[in-house]
């Protein structure tokens, strides 16, 4: 009988090929998991920022709704913020203790915040220059649409996890494709733009538009004067006059929503209140229209 023999071979060389092989691939996996896993929590992070930045968004403009006006900014040095507004400082850090919320970013720093200088007096001031329109600082250029500035209510900056421009401070400088801005300070303006090579940061604004619905109603007041003499019609909250109406005339003005009026004999709040009146004054007015009638 004819006899067949298989061919050996040596196993303990194949085996250490195998061995080779897995190594190389196990390698290739964990290179690609930790590169995966960078990338997500660099995603992550930058979600959370966003989620920060309309956080702080919705606390200022529940502030201003409530208090009539924005809070001015916290002006302390870096490393020295204690998250207060500081009156009469437009440029600074987001005054987080005055707002209660979070101080910092997911990135553990303070935003970068500028308010409108007219919008942080009071509730006629703030409706009156939103009424009017922004014209004044903070300017922002934003990339969704056209390379143009204009004036906003507020800037957000959130620095981003680098300095990606590497000029030593967080908050980029970028000038690159007709889009420009200095995020470190807002000269010439704030910038908005998808994240590149030189720039990482986040910004968000309010505009005045849209903060004029959160803040302002105004309503028509008609003051008819049959008293026998001029009278003056005073802006209680505000200490001033808003126009006079002379006898057997009448006026028609548009004023805030919730604004205290007194009609009175003289100028700037001076002389006694006139009577009688229809309704008595002073009264806060609300709603879209009021009506005074003043009789002998």
């Amino acid at each position: 009988m004819k006899r067949h023999y298989l061919p050996t071979f040596n196993n303990s060389g194949f085996t250490l090929i195998e061995i080779a092989i897995v190594m190389v691939i196990i390698g290739l996996l964990a290179g690609g998991g930790i590169s995966l896993m960078k990338m997500l929590t660099e995603r992550n992070a930058r979600n959370a920022a966003v989620d920060y930045l309309q956080q702080a968004r919705s606390a200022l403009v529940s502030y201003a709704a409530n208090n009539g006006r924005l809070p001015w900014a916290d002006g302390s040095p870096a490393g020295s913020v204690d998250g207060l507004e500081d009156t009469g400082v437009a440029n600074g850090f987001l005054p987080y203790m005055t707002l209660q919320m979070a101080p910092s970013d997911p990135y553990k720093r303070i935003l970068r915040y500028e308010v409108n200088a007219n919008l942080a007096t009071d509730r006629s001031a703030t409706c009156a220059a939103l009424r009017s329109g922004l014209t004044t600082r903070p300017f922002v250029m934003d990339a969704d649409g056209a390379a143009a500035t204009f004036s906003v209510a507020v800037a957000l900056v959130s620095a981003g996890p680098l300095d990606a421009d590497a000029n030593g401070n967080v908050f980029d400088d970028f000038n690159t494709g007709g889009y420009q801005g200095n995020n470190a300070n807002g000269n010439p303006n704030y910038l908005r733009h998808p994240p590149t090579q030189d720039f990482d940061d986040l910004t968000q604004y309010i505009g005045g538009n849209g903060l004029f619905g959160d803040v302002c109603e105004y309503l028509d007041l008609a003051v008819n004067n049959t008293s026998g003499a001029r009278v003056y019609v005073h802006d209680v909250n505000r200490g001033s006059d808003i126009g006079s109406v002379n006898n057997g005339a009448s006026a028609l003005y548009s004023i805030i929503s919730g604004t205290c009026i007194g009609v009175r004999t003289a100028a700037n709040g001076g002389g006694s209140i006139v009577t009688p009146s229809s309704p008595p004054t002073p009264v806060v007015l609300a709603g879209r229209g009021a009506t005074i009638n003043l009789t002998p």
